[in-house]
């Protein structure tokens, strides 16, 4: 709502000291002017719409929640729990749900003298109020030590506990409380259902090094599976989840001390199925920008700080300090691209079969018009580059899923070092090779095999039909002013308003469906050497479906921001954990074109 305000002067009564006399008196003068009241200009008018359809718009939220669905004749749909329950459906295996990157709260149990009274109080989701009240203390706080990767001196913060860590992320960001309330409706509770919170910033491994994340994790599935009649664990990851869990399934029956010593055979015994949502198992693209220039931010970056990063010199501030803790965390390269130009392509080829492939990962453009671009900045921030180290980044025009790894060690050095003693992206030749029991290669499908369950099933649940970003276009800066931050992305890419979507494939919004969908269309498709055992995979699409009227309420979105709202996806994860099978819910159920890039895919099977 917005309100017009006016100042009018007012006139006030002064003592006056006359000339006359020898003494102060009082002398009234009353001056009146008279102002003409203005003439209303454009902006004033516009000021008034503005505020009478925000109100309008208020009002109809608000009556819309208020009203019930049924007025004027509508029917209130169902949720998949209530349907399902009516006709039978129950509980029977338990629920383990594994979150992603940045969905979890975090808390904070020691900190510095600027965190005075947050003992307990969330640094992170449930509104970022602390953001505003105390910014760079709350960045600190949120960083990690850029040596380690673990906590820095005085300061320990930790994954919130319970449902409560992932259900809503933030206002309007719904992620596992539709979930986790749908099953409630056909008999699931805190006996049949875990939440398995961890600090998603750590690297997989220190998770455990820390926290005991995956010792806790492999404890309670065995309690529920004693605890609820000897059935197997039904496992709900999603997003960076898949490959944590991942990461688990290697962990936990190899050896300690490197490994949870649940020996071969424990997959097997206690685990039915891995409903992996919105996977991202061979990495996302836009988590090299991420590194690079932060501008790929995640969408919780946007959602936050949407305005202030509207302004230019407030926006870069705040990127370039995004940027530092980012580099902190061991799990974005988790997420970098995995198995280089054999999954992603070259300069030549792509498995999306583009018309223009020559911007694979990363490209450069040096004397952008648009920008008034010059490769005279300096980066002497945060990674200390000199002016020509720039110019010598810029010089090399694209660079692929395989070469942006050298762009990364050059430009986030620290973090890399960090990133080789935890994460690898490659390909494995021979996984037979000792080389591969180390945890460091756990969390790449193409670098591990899955265990020896062949009774396990494993899905691959993602949204298809919305633009994903698949290569980014960088320009150095415009002005020399901002010299931790000297690299920008180029949304327009040339100035062309449709060259992003160029840039953009088939997808949820985060995810490539070639990362969410190839290894269970032909990765671990049947017997493979990633596979050995045979167990099931089955590949699951959702569409994005917009309300089919306003009351409406259930969405069937794709958007990887609420995939979990999404009313197929929560009926089938209903099904299962009620006993059905992939093949009881329909087997493969497929509307994008993922069975034909696997196939353009050349990968030793």
């Amino acid at each position: 709502m917005v309100s017009i305000w006016r100042l009018k002067k007012l006139c006030f009564v002064e003592p006056v000291k006359s000339p006359s006399f020898g003494f102060e008196s009082i002398e009234v003068e009353r001056k009146v002017q008279k102002r003409q009241c203005k003439e209303w200009r454009c902006i004033d008018y516009w000021c008034w719409v503005i505020g009478y359809m925000c109100t309008t718009w208020w009002f109809l939220s608000l009556l819309y929640g208020s009203l019930p669905a049924t007025l004027l004749g509508f029917e209130a749909p169902l949720s998949p729990g209530v349907r399902l329950s009516r006709e039978g459906v129950t509980a029977l295996h338990p629920v383990v749900l594994v979150p992603g990157i940045v969905t979890g709260g975090l808390e904070l149990w020691e900190g510095r003298s600027c965190a005075e009274g947050l003992f307990r109080r969330r640094l992170w989701g449930d509104g970022f109020a602390q953001i505003i009240k105390r910014p760079l203390c709350w960045l600190e706080h949120l960083s990690l030590h850029d040596e380690t990767g673990m906590d820095p001196p005085g300061i320990r913060v930790r994954a919130v506990p319970g449902f409560v860590a992932a259900e809503n992320f933030a206002s309007g960001y719904l992620v596992w409380s539709d979930l986790v309330e749908n099953l409630a409706k056909i008999g699931y509770e805190g006996k049949n259902l875990y939440m398995a919170a961890y600090d998603w910033r750590l690297s997989f491994q220190n998770t455990e090094i820390r926290d005991q994340a995956l010792s806790r994790l492999k404890s309670s599935i065995e309690l529920m599976f004693v605890t609820n009649g000897y059935k197997k664990v039904v496992v709900v990851p999603q997003s960076m989840g898949a490959i944590y869990f991942l990461h688990f399934l290697k962990w936990v029956e190899t050896p300690p001390p490197m490994g949870g010593g649940g020996g071969q055979g424990w997959c097997d015994r206690y685990i039915k199925a891995i409903m992996n949502i919105s996977p991202a198992f061979l990495g996302v693209p836009k988590a090299v920008s991420n590194i690079f220039s932060t501008e790929g931010s995640f969408a919780f970056v946007r959602a936050v700080a949407s305005g202030i990063l509207n302004l230019d010199y407030l926006g870069r501030q705040t990127l370039e300090h995004v940027m530092r803790v980012f580099r902190t965390w061991d799990s974005i390269i988790s997420l970098l691209p995995k198995g280089g130009e054999t999954i992603w392509g070259d300069l030549d080829w792509c498995p999306e079969e583009w018309n223009n492939c020559d911007q694979q990962e990363i490209s450069w453009g040096c004397d952008s018009a648009n920008f008034n671009l010059s490769c005279e900045a300096v980066w002497t921030g945060y990674d200390e580059m000199s002016r020509e180290s720039i110019q010598k980044v810029a010089k090399k025009k694209a660079y692929t899923a395989k070469t942006v790894f050298d762009l990364l060690n050059f430009v986030a050095p620290k973090m890399m070092k960090r990133a080789e003693a935890h994460f690898s992206h490659g390909i494995a030749d021979n996984l037979d090779d000792p080389k591969y029991c180390h945890y460091k290669y756990w969390s790449n499908p193409l670098e591990t095999k899955l265990p020896d369950a062949p009774d396990m099933e494993i899905y691959c649940l993602y949204a298809v039909g919305i633009p994903t970003e698949r290569s980014h276009v960088h320009n150095l800066s415009p002005s020399h002013k901002y010299n931790s931050l000297p690299i920008q992305t180029d949304a327009s890419s040339d100035g062309e308003e449709e060259s992003l979507l160029q840039n953009s494939v088939d997808g949820d919004e985060s995810v490539p469906i070639v990362s969410s969908g190839f290894m269970c269309a032909k990765g671990w498709r049947r017997q493979t050497r990633f596979n050995p055992s045979g167990m099931a995979t089955y590949t699951r699409e959702y569409p994005l479906k917009q309300p089919g009227s306003l009351v409406d309420r259930s969405l069937e979105t794709g958007a990887s921001s609420n995939i979990m709202l999404n009313v197929a996806l929560i009926e089938d994860v209903l099904l299962v954990a009620a006993g059905a099978t992939g093949e009881d819910i329909g087997g493969d159920l497929i509307f994008s074109d993922i069975m034909n890039m696997s196939q353009r895919i050349n990968l030793r099977l």
